[in-house]
């Protein structure tokens, strides 16, 4: 008897004893849908991290900032005071462009903003209320807004002090009655009642949720809407008023294939080489930076320590399912002990029978198994119909942000199967040998 035709036999002797056989790989679905659960949570929890900081440039993004230069305990001192700052000292944009020119290959933008007060725009077609940003390129992107004309804040507008700035639709609707205010000059009113005249270059789309307004009571047309213009522009020009003389925090965005832990080591040596070992610099102050990429890592290291030992103890039950499987084994052949003797009569040898019994004990533990894999994967299904439901009950901007993946593990798909055929070889042995092992005379004569 070949292996084919024990497969068909032990199928055969499945369907006769359907009940006996369910209850039998029973323990066997509980331990690899389990198994089959927890890795799909633990990978989905990896994979919808790593795709939400994806969806905001977190992963190919450093944020850097100025820092005292002392440790910890000298912080904690009662005695030590946060240096004064020289204009040697402070970061300025011309900073900020030679460490992208020392860069090329390695950033893809640096990204600025700072706040520089509120101002009111009133044209010929009606007046809005905006606040002042100063910044560079990507901030619109960084934000999840989106230019709906015109262009963003460029480099060179930084780099030659452009009198230029990117509105949102809001402002359109409200100070030019809609129309298209591309190249057209507007009037910023400061505080200390000077005027700028910038022109617009660019028109983004105003998003409520993503701005922070969505439950504001404000009518639309009193909303104070963000108005961009380049940070080397609006800090040359207003600084003095506003008492600001410096950057004092930036975001390098790496460009593809960049490691940005690595780069994020190389900014503050970068800094420390360039800004703060000069003639006329302290070395109170340094370049310190954080890269969501290290914390993706220790993130994704946790998670996987997490899943895989849960795993191994959800696992033990395919241990106790392979005894169950072993005691229906010894049971069937007590059953089927004078079928034994009839088939041993008619020529079958010990290593047929041998076969017979552990073919049909591994094919009911692969079928637990298989079963077992599609409710693993049935429940990685529907937890994502119900992640999907929270996050559309969630704040629209949180809710945004958090991009829900939902992958089963491959791996531990394959690798399940494989130990639920192990169980089946390994706990089958021992009742095939013993039914290979009985007498023909013997069994004949057992009522």
């Amino acid at each position: 008897m070949n292996l084919k035709e024990s497969i068909r036999l032990s199928l055969e002797n499945i369907r006769v004893n359907k009940m006996r056989s369910i209850l039998t790989m029973l323990g066997i679905i509980i331990g690899i849908s389990a198994v089959i659960t927890i890795t799909t949570i633990g990978n989905s929890l990896k994979s919808t991290i790593s795709a939400s900081m994806n969806s905001i440039g977190g992963v190919n993004t450093i944020s850097a900032y100025m820092t005292a230069d002392a440790d910890y305990e000298e912080m904690e001192s009662e005695d030590w005071e946060y240096p004064t700052q020289t204009e040697a000292e402070n970061l300025k944009w011309e900073d900020m462009s030679a460490f992208m020119d020392a860069y090329p290959d390695q950033i893809s933008t640096i990204v600025v903003n700072s706040s520089f007060g509120d101002s009111k725009v009133t044209t010929n077609e009606g007046e809005a209320s905006v606040s002042l940003l100063g910044s560079s390129t990507g901030y619109f992107k960084s934000n999840k807004l989106q230019i709906i004309s015109g262009r963003d804040i460029s480099r060179a507008d930084n780099d030659e002090c452009h009198s230029v700035c990117v509105v949102s639709d809001l402002f359109v609707k409200y100070a030019c009655d809609g129309k298209n205010p591309l190249g057209r000059m507007i009037e910023l009113e400061l505080s200390d009642n000077s005027i700028l005249r910038v022109y617009v270059v660019g028109v983004y789309h105003y998003d409520a949720n993503l701005m922070g307004t969505a439950t504001s009571k404000k009518a639309e047309k009193d909303i104070a809407t963000t108005l961009v213009l380049p940070y080397n522009y609006i800090s040359d020009k207003t600084g003095a008023e506003f008492n600001y003389w410096g950057i004092d925090s930036f975001s390098i965005v790496t460009k593809d294939g960049v490691n940005a832990t690595e780069f994020a080591t190389e900014t503050k040596n970068y800094f420390k080489q360039a800004k703060y070992n000069g003639e006329d610099a302290s070395d109170a102050f340094g370049v310190d930076t954080y890269d969501m990429a290290s914390e993706l890592s220790e993130i994704t290291k946790v998670l996987d320590v997490v899943t895989i030992a849960i795993a191994i103890i959800a696992s033990i039950s395919l241990i106790v399912g392979g005894v169950g499987v072993m005691n229906i084994m010894l049971v069937s052949v007590v059953e089927r002990t004078r079928e034994i003797g009839i088939r041993k009569a008619l020529g079958a040898r010990k290593k047929n029978i041998h076969l017979q019994f552990l073919t049909e004990a591994t094919v009911i533990c692969l079928m637990g198994g298989l079963i077992g894999v599609a409710i693993g994967i049935f429940n990685g299904l529907l937890l994502s119909i119900i992640g999907g439901h929270v996050l559309a009950n969630m704040d629209a901007e949180m809710g945004s942000m958090i991009q829900l993946s939902v992958q089963p593990s491959i791996s531990a798909i394959l690798i399940s199967l494989v130990f639920s055929v192990l169980v089946g070889i390994i706990f089958g042995s021992y009742p095939a040998k013993r039914a290979a092992a009985l007498s023909p005379i013997e069994a004949l004569r057992y009522e």
